[in-house]
């Protein structure tokens, strides 16, 4: 028996994120911050836990640090041709999930990019 594709999306509805989608599609990568608090957030929220919806967007920090990571071996249907990693990487205020290009290690030094879709950590050390 064949197996069938398994399709992923992102979860984050449009209405006032537009600014998240059309960063990755320029190769940005943006979250934002609450101007009452300082809380910062990625993925970005249009509401702050505090209250607030005065929120400002600003992009994030090219280089961070991998906390933690996982080699997924048990892939789900559409995945098995190839493998990946998926880790959270520390840049400032902000931890991001996103998936690890190398052989990553905890406090691997990482630059992040986006492939369009979605956010990718080059393992540089």
């Amino acid at each position: 028996m064949e197996g069938l594709p398994l399709y992923m999306k992102y979860q984050i509805p449009i209405e006032g994120y537009e600014r998240f989608w059309e960063g990755l599609k320029k190769g940005e990568i943006v979250a934002t911050r609450c101007k009452r608090c300082g809380n910062e957030y990625f993925p970005p929220r249009v509401n702050c836990t505090c209250g607030s919806s005065d929120m400002e967007w600003f992009e994030v920090k090219r280089e961070g640090i991998v906390q933690t990571f996982s080699e997924v071996f048990s892939k789900p249907q559409g995945f098995e041709d190839f493998s990946y990693i998926v880790g959270i990487v520390n840049v400032g205020n902000l931890n991001l999930m996103c998936w690890l290009v190398g052989k990553p290690r905890v406090g691997s030094r990482v630059m992040l990019r986006t492939d369009g879709t979605r956010v990718i950590g080059d393992v540089v050390d």
